[in-house]
């Protein structure tokens, strides 16, 4: 395999991939992100402005979670990528290297979730509001040429295809593919959280209300990630799973229902809903509401099907 990566010359497109990652990445990194108003007050922060903010008020466990997410991961990413195109690696070592950054890349978007679910959520009146500044929308294309950069390394590997196994068939296998796929439009439309200021003002937030608001509010871009991953591809993951259980030749679309794996992001979407949960504890009540339980149970449902499909 090492002289098969040799032959494939001048990595031309990877390189460029990585590199305007790691410039969009950086720049993103410092430009202002959200701007949170409380009354006549407003405080604007970039990533590292609100991980220091976090330690600031004491919430040094949600500041380690972001800071690892959504800065060293993501440096880390970009580092071994360049690694992986231009070190001294055996074929074999290579290989694993970009298969594993391939699976964990999405994880990096959490502080775009994160963003996402606060303007959803945090919209009390008069008393306090997030809305998102144009560097939530450079933070998160560095992190999605990042994720297209590992695309494009990973094939310049022409290794031989990943072994996949025919899910199985029978009708116990199916209701839980179908319980996943019916989980998941379930907990879609129930509330995930509910945020109640003073008694006075509360905000219930649904993924698919909360989209809607984002989008008729002039947050266009973040509403668009949110249906995009957390809606729209998890969803067709889901379908595919289910048709890998039903149809006569599923090696057909074994490969494909793999492929979304890497940008379907409801897990991702379920931790930055943790992350908020504790983020708003301090400036109003926030109770994790059934929707929240449905959508893990299907993720982790939908989870075991894609193990299945690898051969240990």
């Amino acid at each position: 395999m090492g002289t098969l990566w040799k032959e494939a010359g001048r990595p031309l497109l990877p390189r460029a991939l990585v590199w305007a990652a790691t410039l969009v990445f950086a720049l993103g990194l410092s430009v202002p992100v959200v701007t949170f108003r409380t009354g006549l007050a407003h405080d604007t922060f970039s990533v590292l402005g609100g991980i220091v903010d976090l330690a600031r008020e004491g919430d040094e466990l949600l500041a380690g979670i972001v800071l690892a997410f959504s800065v060293v991961f993501p440096v880390v990413k970009l580092v071994l990528l360049q690694h992986a195109l231009h070190g001294p690696l055996s074929a074999e070592r290579r290989a694993r290297l970009v298969h594993a950054l391939e699976r964990l890349g999405r994880w990096s978007m959490l502080d775009v979730f994160v963003i996402a679910i606060l303007i959803g959520a945090m919209h009390l009146g008069i008393l306090s509001e997030a809305s998102a500044e144009p560097g939530i929308h450079v933070f998160a294309a560095g992190i999605l040429l990042a994720m297209l950069a590992t695309r494009s390394v990973l094939g310049l590997l022409r290794e031989a295809p990943v072994e996949l196994v025919i899910l199985p068939s029978g009708r116990a296998a199916r209701a839980l593919s179908l319980l996943a796929l019916a989980l998941f439009l379930l907990g879609l439309f129930l509330p995930l959280i509910v945020v109640e200021k003073f008694r006075f003002f509360d905000r219930e937030y649904s993924v698919l209300d909360a989209t809607r608001r984002m989008f008729t509010e002039g947050e266009r871009g973040l509403a668009l990630a949110v249906a995009f991953f957390v809606v729209l591809l998890p969803l067709a993951r889901l379908l595919g799973l289910v048709w890998l259980r039903c149809a006569r030749r599923p090696e057909r679309f074994a490969r494909a229902v793999l492929a979304l794996e890497e940008w379907a992001m409801l897990d991702v979407f379920g931790l930055a809903l943790l992350v908020v949960v504790a983020k708003l504890g301090s400036v109003a009540s926030v109770e994790i509401r059934a929707g929240f339980w449905v959508l893990l149970l299907a993720a982790a449902l939908s989870l075991r099907d894609s193990w299945a499909l690898r051969r240990p």
